[in-house]
């Protein structure tokens, strides 16, 4: 892990490095630059851990080294060291996400805490950085895995309309899951089922709206939305053309036997 200590004084640079109970901390190295351009040559050279700057500088601000490290090493974690207690400058810390603000002069022992504080937060992202590329390895992975084949996209269609009755589906939103166009999938599937989409949606959904009515637990309205209807006069106008009775007609019968 690797600190860059930047400050336009030598001494104060040293007094860092005297006063800091180097110890207690897990750095690799510390660099040093004493301007905006000496470090913007460490952060193109290497990657640093956590940056430790004042805000005066020749070529440029502490601030605006943080902007460039913002931009450009989001990994790094940032300390301003300033001698002004300015609201302004803590503000514009802050709106950059600034770890620390911290006014000089600085007791060496609370700095030391306060940089074991950045090592601990760049060491929390590195770990979420590198858990997020696991993950999305993961997801990529099992996408790939589970990647439908789409010579038989008429059947991945029928698969998905068993399982997803209760959503709303589409001739479109089916054609995307098998990876086909819409024109495709509403030819092949004819060709294997004999029936349209819509066609074998509505079946689906009608057969297990009877079954469901039978067991006489649930409401015509529950079933209604539970077969993906969400206007219940609708669902009942289907139902009474697949049945020849309307719902209520169709549960009062069973609730007879």
């Amino acid at each position: 892990m690797k600190l860059l200590i930047v400050d336009d004084e030598m001494f104060a640079v040293q007094g860092i490095l005297d006063g800091v109970d180097w110890d207690k901390l897990s750095f690799d190295s510390v660099l040093k630059a004493y301007s905006y351009n000496q470090a913007l040559e460490a952060f193109q050279s290497s990657f640093i851990d956590v940056l430790l700057c004042d805000i005066e500088m020749p070529d440029g601000s502490g601030l605006e080294l943080v902007d460039y490290v913002n931009k450009h090493s989001p990994g790094t974690q940032c300390v301003i060291l300033s001698c002004h207690d300015e609201f302004d400058f803590a503000r514009q810390a802050v709106k950059l996400n600034c770890l620390e603000y911290v006014l000089k002069p600085v007791r060496y022992d609370a700095l030391t805490g306060i940089l074991q504080n950045a090592i601990d937060a760049a060491e929390e992202r590195s770990r979420r950085t590198r858990m997020e590329n696991l993950g999305q390895q993961y997801v990529d992975s099992v996408a790939q895995k589970n990647k439908p084949n789409t010579s038989d996209a008429a059947g991945v269609a029928m698969d998905y309309i068993a399982a997803h009755l209760d959503e709303e589906l589409s001739v479109k939103q089916l054609s995307a899951l098998a990876y086909v166009s819409p024109d495709h999938l509403t030819r092949v599937f004819k060709k294997k089922y004999g029936k349209s989409i819509p066609e074998v949606i509505l079946e689906r959904r009608m057969a297990l709206a009877g079954e469901l009515l039978k067991k006489k637990e649930m409401s015509i309205a529950a079933v209604s939305g539970s077969v993906g209807f969400s206007n219940y006069s609708y669902f009942s106008e289907q139902f009474k053309k697949v049945y020849g009775m309307t719902p209520r007609e169709y549960q009062k019968r069973y609730s007879n036997q």
